[in-house]
């Protein structure tokens, strides 16, 4: 066994195990809730999470069987929790991410400023314009909690398009059977479907080879509407431009990052022509709500740490959706532990603690599961990005 199949093999590995520990997490923490007996929970949950991991793999399947198997397993799957979730009154749920879109969409369309608008929990949302104006459809649809929907059958479409339908129906299998990810979908937080977006949007510009040199205008476009999504949504695309930004020369760095800077703040002008006192100056603006969870020194440190991992990785490309989810999930551990100091409290499933930020770095665990041993090509990016 040469050392690349061994490679390949330690990094889903690793992919396996984190996204069984994230949804660990779920099971353990709400199945104590009704039994004593969670532990079994957990156990019985990595049983058959291991099963449903290795049969695919094992499976020799033609093509035509996993696009059939992908077209009727997606429509049951999105029917079933389309049913589920529409079937829990999300008044009743004790999390406000839906409403945190939806109130505000309300005051939009009836004239009155968006972000002075509460959640059904009395608190303020924090997502940015760009994600807030995404969700229109499905507010004017009724249900807001509905764009993870579109976002999964997003990304299941690049996924079977540019890599193949038997990977596209792994990741899907891996989707269905998160609790973490159900929950998401059940409750109507629209995290992960952010995540699925970005996922997407990152395998995009690596099969249309779309290098920062030739595009500097366009990525700081991109990069600054990503980041007026959720911030640690520019992460990601740290990641994956950070070697070649390195590498572009001063002017175009600065090009890039003012095009960034500029586009992010763009999509903030009308709400700062309309009340920049409060958008600004409000104890529950939405750049502190999307900072609050810890240092905001921390994301920067964690944005900047994915540029200077290039330097040292720089084939990074070949598994890059495990070097995005361990950044992701290495933010929130960090994130979870600096907190925790600062406030003496170490209960992880306290309220204080949001276990659904993990929910970020699973899209590319399951991606980076899903692919076959023979990741897709990286020659193209060695050649132009690495000289």
């Amino acid at each position: 066994m040469s050392k690349t199949h061994i490679k390949d093999k330690l990094v889903i590995l690793i992919s396996v195990l984190v996204y069984l520990f994230i949804n660990v997490l779920f099971v353990d923490k709400y199945t104590m809730r009704i039994t004593e007996w969670h532990y079994l929970c957990d156990i019985i949950y990595i049983v058959f999470g291991v099963i449903i991991l290795v049969i695919p793999k094992l499976l020799q399947t033609p093509t035509w069987k996993y696009r059939t198997i992908l077209g009727i397993g997606g429509t049951l799957y999105i029917l079933g929790m389309a049913v589920i979730q529409y079937h829990v009154d999300p008044i009743t749920v004790n999390v406000d991410r839906w409403s945190a879109i939806h109130n505000f969409l309300y005051n939009l369309f009836h004239g009155i400023y968006p972000y002075a608008a509460q959640t059904h929990l009395g608190g303020y949302g924090s997502p940015f314009p760009i994600w807030q104006i995404l969700h229109i459809p499905f507010y004017l649809l009724g249900n807001v909690g509905l764009s993870f929907f579109a976002a999964l059958i997003l990304l299941l479409y690049y996924i079977s398009t540019y890599d193949s339908h038997r990977t596209a129906t792994i990741a899907l299998s891996l989707i269905a059977f998160s609790p973490a990810i159900n929950y998401e979908i059940i409750v109507r937080s629209d995290l992960f479907s952010n995540f699925l977006i970005i996922c997407a949007l990152c395998r995009l510009l690596q099969q249309k080879k779309i290098l920062l040199k030739q595009h500097t205008y366009a990525l700081g476009v991109i990069t600054g509407l990503c980041a007026s999504t959720r911030l640690t949504a520019v992460i990601p695309l740290a990641l994956l431009y950070g070697y070649e930004f390195l590498q572009i020369g001063w002017r175009k760095q600065l090009i890039f990052i003012i095009t960034v800077f500029a586009t992010f703040m763009l999509t903030f002008l009308p709400f700062i022509l309309w009340n920049g006192n409060h958008l600004f100056f409000f104890e529950y603006n939405p750049f502190i709500l999307q900072t609050r969870q810890g240092n905001p020194f921390i994301f920067i440190f964690f944005a900047f740490s994915a540029i200077v991992f290039t330097i040292y990785k720089k084939n990074h490309l070949q598994h890059f959706n495990l070097y995005a989810g361990g950044l992701l999930t290495f933010l929130v551990i960090i994130t979870f532990t600096y907190n925790m100091i600062s406030s003496d409290n170490y209960n992880l499933y306290s309220s204080a603690y949001d276990i659904t930020y993990f929910n970020m770095a699973l899209p590319f665990y399951i991606y980076e599961i899903a692919l076959p041993s023979a990741l897709y090509s990286t020659t193209y990016y060695d050649e132009n990005r690495h000289p």
